[in-house]
C-alpha cells in the first residue's frame, strides 16, 4: 500500500521536473506554471500520505494520548480553514462559523488534526467551482464540529465500512488517496469520548458531524 501509494506523486514530481527543462522560453510560462503546480500538488499529497501512515502507526502503538486542556476553538479552527484555503482547486471556496462559548476543553492537537482530515476529504472529493462548510458550536453541554461539501457523496453499500482502515468508496478510486483518513478521524473522535455521524448522497455530497461532551467543565 505505502509503496503504490508513493509511487504515483512521485512519478508525477519526476515527469514534470523533467518537462520544466525544456520549457525556456518566455512565451512558454504558462506551461512551466502548469507543472510547478502538479509538483507542489504532489508534494501535498506526499505529505499527506506521510501523515496517515504515521498517525496509524502512533494509534497502533497506543502512543496517542488525549490531553484535555482549554483552548480558543474558535481561533483553532479559523487557522485550520486559513491553511487549507492553498489547497482549494478552481472555483471551490471554504465558508465557517462558530457559535456560542469560543472556549472548549479538549485535545486541540487532535481537533486540529481531525479538522484537517475532514476539510482535505472534502476538498479532495468536492468538484471545481464548490463550497464547503465549516462550523463549529461549543456550549455547556456539547462541542460539535461539522463539515459538509457538495461532492461526489458516497453509496448506500458504501456506507457500512466508511470508516474501516484502507476502505476506498466505489466512486473514489481514482481520487488519490489511503483509505485511512476517516478511520484515523474515528480513532481521535474515540479517543476524546466523542460521537461521530455522517450523512450522504450520490452526488449531492455529505456532511460530517462530531459531537463531544463537555464533561470537564
Amino acid at each position: 500500500m505505502a509503496s503504490h501509494e508513493f509511487r504515483t506523486p512521485l512519478t508525477a514530481i519526476l515527469s514534470s521536473a523533467s518537462l520544466i527543462e525544456e520549457y525556456n522560453k518566455t512565451e512558454q510560462q504558462e506551461k512551466r506554471s502548469r507543472h510547478i503546480e502538479r509538483i507542489k500538488s504532489g508534494v501535498n499529497n506526499l505529505n499527506d500520505i506521510l501523515s496517515d501512515f504515521l498517525s496509524i502507526s502512533k494509534i497502533e502503538e497506543g502512543k496517542v494520548i488525549a490531553e484535555f486542556r482549554s483552548f480558543n476553538i474558535k481561533q483553532l479552527a479559523a487557522d485550520v480553514v486559513s491553511e487549507m484555503n492553498a489547497l482549494l482547486r478552481h472555483g471551490q471556496k471554504i465558508n465557517y462559523k462558530h457559535s456560542g462559548n469560543e472556549l472548549a476543553i479538549l485535545d486541540p492537537k487532535l481537533i486540529r488534526n481531525i479538522l484537517i482530515n475532514l476539510i482535505s476529504n472534502a476538498i479532495k472529493f468536492s468538484p471545481d467551482g464548490k463550497s464547503i462548510t465549516v462550523e463549529t458550536a461549543n456550549n455547556n453541554s456539547i462541542t460539535k464540529i461539522k463539515v459538509k461539501d457538495e461532492g461526489i457523496g458516497i453509496s448506500s453499500e458504501d456506507k457500512k465500512h466508511l470508516f474501516e482502515r484502507f476502505f476506498r468508496a466505489q466512486n473514489a478510486t481514482n481520487i488519490q488517496g489511503t483509505g485511512l483518513g476517516l478511520n484515523i478521524v474515528a480513532n481521535y473522535a474515540q479517543l476524546l469520548n466523542g460521537n461521530i455521524t455522517f450523512e450522504s448522497e450520490l452526488d449531492k455530497g455529505s456532511t460530517f458531524i462530531i459531537e463531544f461532551e463537555n464533561t470537564q467543565n
